[in-house]
């Protein structure tokens, strides 16, 4: 190798020696907002970063929908030169701040992705995601069982959609009450005990994301009373012997008395 080629090979390494040693990148990236790749029906997205920075610092960050972005050819001078996934406009920070929010008007997959900008030179691009988000509620959904019944609960059949949790209550639609339970794999359940008369139950279905939707069936309860029958004892009193004693002594007494009452008529 030559002269010259080795002052080439060695001004190329010094370069690159100072790109690494002077480029700064986040540090930490985090939301606690949303969970990656959790369905969520929050459409606002918080995130977090840290970073070595120095004063003069700034960064530059936006939000894309469907995939990532990186900032390589980004200049600051024409921001709406973004690709159409960038949300615009493209957000640029000093270095004091650390966290940004953005709410979205749309379901989708989304991604937040930041850059640090040292006079000029840019780090390596952090991105965070993706945040499903999903606010369409699980639909079609119904709840069928029969009509009328003289017992005090019937089975019920759900059609829940794309839901994954279920709330069955009676006669309310008051969803705080609700106990969620997983929908089984039979997609059958018992209703909550019925009263005599009409019911009105309600099935509440719930997906992964927190969408809700609801439908509802109704039945008439009739449960028959067995008229109880009262039946009358006459009770037969005994005497004791203390009585029969009594009654004998009475009886000697009346004789006695009969008896006298002759002799003196005679």
């Amino acid at each position: 190798m030559s002269k010259k080629q080795q002052i080439v090979c060695i001004a190329i390494l010094c370069f690159f020696i100072n790109s690494i040693a002077f480029s700064k990148d986040i540090n930490t990236l985090l939301s606690f907002s949303h969970v990656e790749n959790q369905p969520d029906n929050t459409t606002t997205i918080n995130v977090e970063w840290t970073a070595s920075t120095t004063s003069g610092d700034k960064y530059f960050a936006a939000f894309s929908k469907g995939m990532t972005y990186v900032f390589n050819d980004y200049d600051p001078s024409e921001p709406e030169n973004v690709p159409d996934h960038v949300l615009s406009p493209v957000q640029q920070f000093s270095d004091a701040t650390d966290s940004t929010s953005q709410t979205v008007d749309t379901d989708g997959s989304y991604y937040f992705n930041i850059v640090i900008d040292s006079d000029g030179d840019y780090g390596a691009t952090k991105s965070i995601g993706p945040f499903i988000i999903d606010t369409t509620e699980p639909s079609p959904v119904s709840v069928n069982g029969i009509t009328s019944t003289d017992s005090n609960s019937i089975e019920l059949t759900l059609e829940p959609a794309d839901a994954e949790q279920v709330c069955i209550l009676l006669n309310t639609t008051n969803i705080l009450s609700c106990d969620w339970t997983n929908i089984p794999e039979s997609r059958k359940l018992v209703s909550p005990a019925l009263s005599s008369g009409n019911n009105q139950i309600y099935a509440f279905f719930k997906d992964v994301a927190g969408n809700t939707n609801q439908a509802s069936h109704s039945v008439s309860c009739i449960i028959e009373e067995n008229d109880t029958e009262q039946t009358t004892y006459k009770s037969v009193v005994v005497p004791t012997m203390n009585e029969w004693g009594q009654i004998l002594t009475m009886g000697i007494l009346i004789l006695a008395s009969l008896t006298v009452m002759r002799k003196k008529q005679t």
